[in-house]
């Protein structure tokens, strides 16, 4: 069973091409939101929507792969391990994570002296983050990632303790390539939403809007590239991988992530790239739909650096306990970012709502550059999720080594 085999077809010469189309797509973006504002204004609305379709497509690969992943673990010897080991290793990359934006905020302190008027600043927000998470309905919106997960993995325990098991991988199988395909021939239009979406980011926010608040924004970039390379480049050596030779070979799908400010749009593409560099199968089908939900490294920096902005900005005196407080929520509701652009900011609205001790009055200030963090936090977010596939499926290869050594020794010593 070859799940996403390639083929030669159309889509496939395509996608080869596509960083080409996207650069050709960034630049003639560029230049319409600089000379035609007006029009470019309008275009946001066809990448928002496309965003909303690729989402709807998304989810049940997510769903059926995460299912298709449980199932393939029970097939391995240490599958138990394997999991247990996938948990503890999101929860420590994601507390480094919280720690390392934490560090920055207390270091380059963007909140602090930035001149900025807050009166001449518009405090509305458009009505997507006008959500009451207080609600029955505003939490099931915002944490309809996790309960999807949650019911994916419960799904995917039931089938694979039912006595239909094989028949319910083939379907699953014959399900995945078909919603790939969808999403491959949709990606065909994808310069298209490029265009749309860099038009309308130059029109509406231009370099003026970056400029009075280019400290934070800095703050996130710096310190996305020291976890990275810093604390992602550590993990790849300790586990034997080359991580600029892993970052080049992901450089078509980092580009999609990049001009698409989504991390999700290379959710299709990373299963076909990473097992041709020879990664399991099985355990890519587990780790990285999960990593989806509990791996966002991208939204803990942002999340953590804009609360010290706030902090700083407003001048509030928090405890330790306060700080650790807020570590644990930050904990939690960055694993509501993901989705389509812009859930990380709604994220960090569900922080500050839930957290209680900082305003949200000028929270639009943060809106306003937004759209320039996104790429950071996105980038992130794959880059670590795609490093941890590769981690866990070493960590997999590697206790299958042993055990392999460990057979063959008791193997030596029963002829003996």
């Amino acid at each position: 069973m070859d799940l996403f085999e390639t083929k030669k077809t159309f889509t496939g010469r395509y996608l080869k091409n596509l960083t080409l189309y996207v650069f050709a797509a960034i630049l003639g973006g560029v230049l319409t939101g600089y000379y035609a504002p007006e029009a470019s204004i309008q275009l946001g609305m066809v990448s928002r929507y496309f965003f909303m379709v690729l989402e709807m497509l998304i989810l049940p690969i997510i769903f059926m792969a995460i299912m298709y992943g449980i199932c393939q673990l029970s097939g391995i010897r240490n599958a138990s391990s394997i999991v247990w080991k996938t948990i503890l290793y999101f929860l420590i990359i994601s507390s480094v994570a919280i720690i390392i934006g934490f560090i920055f905020g207390f270091a380059v302190k963007p909140g602090a002296d930035t001149g900025i008027n807050t009166s001449r600043i518009s405090t509305s927000l458009p009505k997507t983050f006008e959500i009451n998470d207080s609600s029955l309905s505003g939490s099931l919106y915002l944490n309809r990632h996790g309960i999807f997960l949650i019911v994916s993995i419960i799904a995917g325990i039931c089938m694979n303790l039912s006595g239909a098991r094989e028949k319910f991988l083939n379907l699953l199988d014959r399900g995945l390539k078909v919603f790939y395909t969808v999403i491959k021939y949709l990606y065909i239009i994808l310069p298209i939403i490029i265009f749309c979406n860099i038009s309308y980011g130059v029109a509406v926010y231009g370099i003026n809007t970056l400029l009075p608040l280019s400290k934070v924004v800095a703050t996130v970039y710096l310190a996305d590239i020291v976890f990275i390379f810093g604390i992602l480049g550590i993990v790849s050596y300790i586990f034997k991988i080359r991580l600029w030779k892993f970052l080049l070979d992901l450089k078509e799908e980092i580009i999609l992530v990049i001009t698409t400010s989504s991390s999700k749009t290379a959710f299709p593409l990373i299963f076909e790239k990473m097992e041709s560099e020879g990664y399991s199968r099985k355990i890519l089908r587990f780790v990285i739909p999960l990593g989806y939900n509990f791996n966002l490294s991208g939204a803990c920096i942002y999340i953590s650096v804009t609360c010290c902005f706030l902090i700083q900005f407003y001048n509030i005196s928090l405890t330790v306990s306060d700080y650790l407080w807020l570590f644990v929520i930050i904990s939690v509701t960055s694993k509501t970012a993901s989705g389509v652009p812009g859930s990380g900011f709604l994220a960090l609205i569900f922080t500050l709502n839930r957290f209680g001790k900082i305003p949200l009055t000028d929270i639009a200030l943060l809106y306003s550059v937004d759209r320039f963090m996104n790429e950071a936090r996105s980038v992130t977010n794959f880059i670590s999720i795609a490093v941890s596939g590769a981690v866990i499926s070493k960590i997999n290869q590697n206790q299958k080594n042993k055990m392999n050594s460990v057979s063959y020794e008791e193997k030596l010593i029963s002829d003996l």
